[in-house]
């Protein structure tokens, strides 16, 4: 059984903190939701940051998407083993961890992909 079935496993049984999951949880009730939705805003614009820096590498070097992810997702592991969703957790599988990153990587080149390139500007140094 994974981390996610079990959890998912104690959830449906009615518990409303699993274990091991519970600081994360915690945060999100009423009076510790507004630090963790700020964390979590920092943490997407890094990875957005991250992928755009990386769009435009691979532009320079032809990459396709599937590559760019590919280059992302270290960069954006370092992201998430600082993230609280990682304290006191530690991987069992690097593997799966490692491509869990790429997958990210990739879905937000989708979201940003997704938004209308007019709010793509340019800004010129003065």
């Amino acid at each position: 059984m994974t981390f996610l079935s079990k959890l998912g496993a104690i959830l449906l049984k009615g518990v409303a903190i699993a274990t091991g999951f519970s600081q994360v949880l915690g945060q999100q009730l009423p009076g510790g939701g507004g630090a963790m939705v700020q964390k979590i805003s920092k943490d997407l614009a890094e990875i957005a940051q991250i992928v755009v820096t990386i769009e435009a590498v691979g532009q320079l070097k032809g990459l396709p998407g599937a590559e760019k992810a590919k280059a992302a997702g270290p960069l954006i592991a370092q992201i998430i083993l600082q993230s609280t969703i990682m304290t006191g957790q530690k991987i069992n599988d690097a593997t799966l961890f490692n491509q869990g990153c790429v997958n990210i990587a990739g879905g937000m080149a989708d979201v940003l992909n997704s938004l209308h390139p007019d709010g793509a500007k340019e800004t010129k140094p003065e």
